[in-house]
């Protein structure tokens, strides 16, 4: 899903996505993807549905908009916000779960799940001393740099998910600034940090629902984590259509 609000330098806004997540489908999925605006209309959200093999919610620099999960303080510490991307995203979920087309949230994207599933968001962690896995966000600009490994996480065998991963522990990298708060009932942990958050989860009852908070999807044919968890969903969408290409 495309992103919105981003300035033109001509006062028109933009819709954009970086081209690592399209690639990750490409590479990691054998899917090819079509990017949804968040100018959709409910309607045409249906109608993208009706074509695709599964759904990828990708990250984003922007937040939800705390009123959507019931959050109160000051505001300011939430934002920056993209309201066209919350009321499209939510939709997507709601819809994509009634289909039951497999669906994966990514940093923002997992977030997005959690709260369509009725669970709340943290903020204001990073760099508290409570949470030493998650110190403020490094002013770096070179990609490998803010994508590198930057902390363990465990990972529970007993889940799908985990199962895929097939290693108790692995590192992942972290570049959020917020995280799941309150997960939502039907959603089950897959990975915790060591300090508490929860960095993956997946449905309950087994629906086609994975949610991971670092980002899989930067060089993630090279990556045997980010490798695992594209194979993993691929798999998922085999369950609706026996070979590829995929339609994401």
């Amino acid at each position: 899903m495309a992103n919105s609000g981003f300035d033109s330098g001509i006062g028109l806004t933009r819709q954009t996505l970086d081209d690592k997540y399209l690639t990750a489908a490409l590479e990691g999925c054998s899917a090819l993807p079509i990017i949804v605006p968040t100018l959709s209309s409910s309607a045409q959200l249906e109608a993208f549905l009706d074509l695709v093999d599964g759904v990828i919610l990708t990250g984003d620099q922007s937040n939800i908009e705390p009123d959507v999960y019931g959050a109160t303080g000051d505001r300011q510490s939430h934002g920056p916000f993209d309201p066209q991307r919350d009321a499209s995203a939510l939709y997507m979920v709601n819809a994509a779960c009634k289909r039951k087309l497999p669906l994966l949230g990514i940093c923002r994207g997992m977030q997005e799940i959690n709260v369509a599933f009725g669970g709340t968001i943290r903020t204001g962690f990073a760099g508290s001393a409570d949470y030493p896995d998650h110190p403020r966000l490094p002013k770096v600009t070179d990609p490998d740099l803010v994508y590198r490994e930057a902390h363990p996480v465990s990972v529970n065998p007993e889940t799908q998910l985990g199962a895929a991963i097939g290693k108790p522990r692995v590192f992942v990298n972290s570049v959020h600034i917020q995280a799941v708060e309150e997960l939502a009932k039907d959603l089950t942990p897959v990975a915790l940090s060591d300090d508490g958050i929860v960095e993956a989860f997946e449905h309950s009852s087994g629906e086609p629902i994975i949610g991971v908070q670092w980002h899989p999807e930067y060089r993630a044919t090279e990556r045997p984590l980010s490798a695992a968890l594209f194979s993993h969903f691929a798999r998922l969408m085999k369950g609706r259509k026996e070979s590829a290409p995929y339609i994401l």
